[in-house]
């Protein structure tokens, strides 16, 4: 069985930030509810991110609803950077993978940068 941090690293995507599950509860022990917060929310913002991806390869949803849910994350997540520090690292790591991403997918085939599978190969930065 796969672990979401698996299926997140193999599809480029950051993958755990800020620990393991296994040390969320000496965490909680130490009173260090801020670092469980951020774990958490890093491993909700993979899981969305893949979500996003499955609901356009199954058809749940179109490209420019597959766009405007990742453009709208990616924006979030550049806007909070500076306050919650993992947005910001989840964010990076995103942008700096090396491996194929759940990414914008181009609706115009004169702007699109693909790399076979129709899925853009590098996260465009905010402007």
């Amino acid at each position: 069985m796969m672990k979401l941090d698996d299926i997140a690293l193999a599809l480029g995507l950051p993958g755990k930030i800020g620990g393991h599950g296994s040390e969320v509860e000496g965490m909680v022990e130490r009173g260090e509810i801020e670092a469980v917060r951020a774990y958490c929310e890093a491993d909700c913002l993979n899981l969305f991110v893949l979500y996003v991806r499955w609901a356009l390869l199954s058809g749940r949803t179109d490209q420019k609803g597959h766009n405007a849910s990742l453009t709208s994350l990616l924006t979030l997540l550049e806007r909070e950077r500076r306050a919650r520090k993992h947005f910001g690292e989840f964010l990076d790591g995103w942008r700096m993978t090396k491996r194929p991403a759940p990414m914008l997918v181009s609706m115009r085939s004169t702007e699109r940068r693909l790399n076979g599978s129709g899925a853009e190969t590098a996260i465009p930065p905010l402007a």
